[in-house]
């Protein structure tokens, strides 16, 4: 009787949205759009931009340790701040972020990066659960599958914010072309490009970087668009209103409950994959745009061929999570798989040069497939799994996501590309296998309480 009277209660709540959730859906991702077509683009140059001493790659390995330990904590701030003054306080954060990257120190750069990534794990959190209350109020006003619904609304966010690696990429290269460069393609810096580029210190090759007065036209346009995403989210994103019975829970709370989340077998075997997912998007930021492009092509056309990945991404975003209702998750969770492991594998294999640049654009097309899955799939997935601790769910996968981010980078440092692949490799395989056993048990537990 009790579980029947929470039920009510929940139901009476996500059917206050005034029949605006597919507005307020909208106005999510745009303010997400905004902000990430700046964020986006300057990671993707971190690794290119900022080589004195690692200073770029140091600095993504702190802002991602620091989303593990803000996503443990994110269901404690969400509760005692909501899930719209979490994502507008981690705007202005990328604000002040952008701006340090006009002059980028160890003084400067590594504390707005601590800064962003205490901000991260609870404005992601915030998202997911944003996301998953307008698509589960829909379905209820509705009548409709909440899967059909998630995976739509999943959809669109992750269609619009896929467009962030088009158009921020696209305005990185436009104005970096703006540079005076004097690359050029010889055999000894082929030699260290792809799976043999290493760090510095071992055989690695300085990367040509834009005059400084490029860079700050280049930033100085990042500024305004986030600018932009946060008026957006001030002034037009509704907060969700809560139950009367919801109350902020303390830190020791919320480390317990993402803990609890742990000792749920589906939740601790759907780890690897979530990790997974966050090294393989690590690679593409940092090795694949350093020694793929960057170090074959010249840094000019990162944004280019990154701009390809993202109108790649954008498309099977809002393509797969259409037919997902035909297909199931299974079968695109499996083609992701595959894709990614072709992928791994043809760039432990392959050497990029300039003679073959038509390659090193259809790469993260291809990319664009599987990433277009893992977005989308990924968040519909814990939201069906998890319905009933969605806060818990949702703090574990984007703190085990910011965990594999940080492994990912912080080796970057040491390891060589081979290497690292190699890893990525090993990690994916054993991630597909323990995924599969998760929807057999998944499948096995609805079928004997539909027999019931």
């Amino acid at each position: 009787m009790e579980t029947e009277v929470k039920m009510t209660s929940q139901d009476a709540f996500l059917d206050k949205h005034g029949g605006k959730e597919r507005r307020n859906v909208f106005v999510l991702s745009a303010s997400f759009t905004a902000i990430f077509t700046a964020y986006l683009a300057i990671q993707n140059l971190q690794s290119s931009l900022n080589q004195a001493d690692g200073l770029g790659i140091i600095s993504l390995s702190c802002m991602y340790a620091c989303i593990i330990l803000s996503g443990i904590l994110a269901p404690s701030i969400i509760g005692f701040l909501g899930e719209k003054t979490v994502i507008v306080v981690s705007f202005i954060c990328h604000v002040v972020y952008t701006c340090t990257n006009f002059y980028p120190t160890f003084a400067t750069l590594i504390p707005s990066s601590v800064l962003l990534g205490l901000t991260a794990g609870p404005m992601w959190t915030s998202q997911s659960v944003y996301l998953s209350d307008m698509a589960y109020s829909y379905a209820g006003r509705k009548n409709s599958d909440s899967h059909t619904i998630l995976s739509k609304y999943n959809g669109i966010f992750f269609a619009m914010y896929e467009t962030t690696q088009i158009t921020g990429n696209l305005i990185s290269s436009i104005v970096l072309q703006q540079g005076t460069y004097n690359y050029t393609n010889t055999n000894e810096t082929v030699k260290f490009c792809g799976r043999y580029g290493c760090p510095k210190e071992v055989n690695g090759t300085s990367i040509e970087e834009p005059e400084t007065k490029v860079v700050y036209i280049l930033l100085g346009v990042f500024l305004v668009i986030d600018v932009v995403g946060v008026l957006l989210a001030i002034c037009f994103l509704p907060s969700i209103r809560k139950p009367t019975t919801r109350k902020g829970s303390d830190i020791l709370k919320s480390l317990i409950s993402c803990g609890k989340g742990l000792c749920d077998v589906d939740l601790a075997m759907l780890v690897p994959l979530i990790m997974f997912m966050a090294m393989e998007q690590a690679i593409l930021w940092t090795d694949y745009t350093k020694s793929f492009i960057s170090c074959p092509i010249g840094i000019q056309k990162i944004g280019f061929v990154m701009a390809a990945y993202g109108a790649s991404t954008t498309f099977f975003a809002m393509t797969l999570s259409q037919i997902s209702k035909y297909t199931g998750r299974y079968v695109l969770f499996g083609l992701a798989g595959l894709v990614n492991l072709g992928i791994l594998v043809t760039l432990y294999i392959w050497i990029p040069s300039a003679d073959n640049i038509a390659v090193i654009f259809i790469i993260p097309v291809i990319w664009g497939l599987a990433e277009g899955i893992w977005q989308t799939q990924s968040n519909a997935l814990i939201a069906l799994l998890f319905a009933d601790k969605k806060d818990a769910a949702f703090a574990n996968y984007h703190t085990w996501k910011a965990i594999g981010f940080t492994v990912t980078f912080v080796y970057s440092n040491f390891l060589c590309v081979s290497t690292k692949l190699v890893v990525a490799i090993g990690l994916l395989v054993a991630a597909m296998l323990l995924y599969a056993i998760v929807e057999f048990r998944v499948r096995s537990r609805n079928e004997r309480t539909y027999r019931i």
